[in-house]
């Protein structure tokens, strides 16, 4: 009997991160455009925050999409038109094949129907065989403790990868076995609350998950500088003649490690950046779980949510944890960075004001040699006697009398700035 399940539905939640590159489609807005396509609902429908019913291949259903803040969400179902005669569990992977969609951020399945198992272990061996008919496969899932919804029990299979790139494949699955149909009609209305809980619990994901990417990038690029940097700077500053020094060799570092240093930078703020998207989720999501449980324990039936406390517990908080870890353990290295950079750029500066002082100290004595140069060319023409008629009359002796006149006072000059340089 395990393999029946009465009034089988099979509900999607998924939730895609908006994409939007110019004039271009992304792979998740095709996708869900094919699921429309194939469940032969309207195109307004995309528009629209309103159920939309469908038909296909006996298989009835509504198609709802929503947008919640700057993502997009899709509530779909796939369920039997029989309400009271039990179905085979092999059900849901048609409906499933029916389902079948892309979302970045990710997705969870809930697995629904009824039947008139009272013990826990038999709801068990249902879920296990609904699960298993829905992934197709014969392995027996692990299922976690059981929870307990207005008095039916809800098993849950997480579903993620071990690459954290690959937030899209990490599926959330609930299997869910009501005693009764008016507990399956009661469960629906809670359809909202599931859709935001389920959306805050994906986002806490997500956020974690680009906190792993950002990390390993970091890693992967080298950005954090060694500990004998600094003392290696320490050490060979005090020798360094910024005379002869290679100041372009200098600026190539300069230039490479501001590089390096904005992209040091770029990688915390997204840490930061994830983490509070994590705390915010969290905060909302242990919100929404109070909510619903609150609701609930005011009908009829136990609600006990164990699994799905535990994740903003336990799980979540310990993401939390690991983003704050992470952070502070990289931010020093940050700042090792910025001490570096204000070494090398504090060197630029020195080795160029020293060469700048040297070039205007050469151009100054060149300067006061030219003018006394042509000072004493001056003075030595004017004592020249005039020049009869026939007569030729050499300048050479003016002119060496002119250039010793300026050279003289420029190589006693470089003399005594020497001997000053050398104190």
């Amino acid at each position: 009997m395990q393999n029946l399940l009465i009034y089988p539905h099979l509900i999607l939640f998924a939730y895609n991160l908006e994409e939007k590159p110019e004039g271009k489609e992304t792979s998740q807005q095709k996708s869900w455009e094919v699921l429309r396509n194939r469940l032969k609902v309207p195109s307004e429908a995309d528009n629209s925050e309103r159920y939309y019913p469908f038909l296909v291949d006996d298989v009835h259903g509504f198609y709802q999409r929503i947008c919640l803040g700057e993502t997009d969400s899709l509530l779909v179902s796939c369920f039997t038109k029989d309400e009271d005669k039990p179905q085979d569990v092999s059900c849901f992977h048609k409906f499933r094949q029916k389902l079948e969609v892309q979302a970045n951020i990710g997705r969870t399945w809930l697995i629904l129907g009824y039947s008139h198992y009272s013990a826990d272990s038999d709801r068990e061996k249902a879920a296990k065989e609904a699960y298993k008919a829905f992934k197709g496969t014969q392995q027996d899932p692990n299922l976690k403790q059981v929870n307990y919804f207005l008095g039916s029990s809800i098993f849950e299979v997480w579903q993620h990868s071990q690459d954290w790139r690959k937030v899209e494949d990490n599926d959330l699955v609930l299997i869910c076995i009501c005693p009764y149909k008016k507990t399956m009609e009661r469960f629906a209305a809670f359809y909202y609350e599931w859709l935001w809980l389920f959306y805050y619990r994906h986002k806490i994901i997500w956020a974690y998950s680009n906190s792993r990417i950002v990390k390993k990038l970091l890693e992967e690029e080298d950005l954090f500088p060694r500990a004998s940097i600094i003392p290696a700077i320490k050490v060979y500053l005090p020798e360094m003649n910024l005379a002869y020094t290679d100041l372009q060799q200098i600026k190539i570092d300069l230039h490479k490690n501001l590089l390096i240093l904005s992209k040091h930078t770029a990688g915390l703020e997204s840490l930061a950046l994830q983490l509070q998207t994590l705390k915010t989720n969290l905060k909302n999501y242990q919100t929404r779980l109070g909510k619903i449980k609150d609701t609930a324990n005011n009908e009829l039936g136990l609600t006990k949510l164990n699994s799905l406390e535990e994740f903003g517990e336990s799980v979540a908080s310990k993401y939390q944890g690991q983003i704050e870890q992470d952070h502070a353990s990289l931010s020093p290295g940050l700042r090792v960075r910025e001490r570096y950079i204000d070494t090398i750029r504090g060197i630029v500066e020195v080795t160029q004001a020293e060469r700048d002082r040297t070039l205007n100290t050469t151009i100054a004595l060149a300067t006061f040699g030219l003018a006394t140069s042509g000072i004493t060319a001056t003075i030595i023409s004017t004592q020249l006697p005039q020049p009869q008629p026939k007569d030729t009359i050499s300048l050479t002796s003016a002119f060496f009398w002119s250039i010793a006149a300026g050279i003289i006072p420029v190589a006693i000059a470089l003399i005594i700035l020497g001997q000053k340089r050398r104190r």
